[in-house]
């Protein structure tokens, strides 16, 4: 019964087509989403979709579209890259990225309204059991 259960097991997985087990579904559906940007890697889960996050640090797609003065820029790029200047290598980068590390770990204080309104809960809290004592 074993072996029997294996041999069919075995047929199925010589059936599957390798493309099908290569990559997930959703997949091939996010091709339509994403539009004319370029997929250059795997991706977090494995979906066409753009994360900036420091601990995944290669989104699956880039982060904009291709544009005609980006396309000169990816031919410029092809060569010597002392021939760029600062702010072409700037582009190319925020052409694929957009955020730096920097900027993904710097400080947004997202703590200052959320220490404010647990005191704001607080300071009602105390009124209404001051009143409840009171009368």
């Amino acid at each position: 019964m074993a072996s029997r259960l294996l041999q069919i097991s075995e047929r199925a997985v010589k059936l599957a087509p390798v493309v099908a087990r290569a990559q997930p579904a959703a997949a091939y559906h996010g091709r339509a989403i994403i539009g004319k940007r370029e997929v250059v890697g795997f991706g977090l889960n494995g979906e066409y979709a753009y994360h900036d996050t420091p601990d995944f640090p290669m989104p699956a797609i880039r982060y904009k579209e291709p544009t005609p003065e980006i396309e000169k820029l990816r031919e410029k790029e092809k060569g010597d890259w002392k021939n760029l200047s600062l702010e072409e290598k700037k582009a190319l980068y925020r052409y694929s990225f957009f955020q730096t590390f920097a900027e993904m770990n710097a400080s947004r204080n997202e703590w200052k309204p959320i220490v404010g309104n647990v005191f704001l809960m607080l300071g009602v809290s105390l009124w209404i059991w001051i009143f409840l004592k009171k009368f």
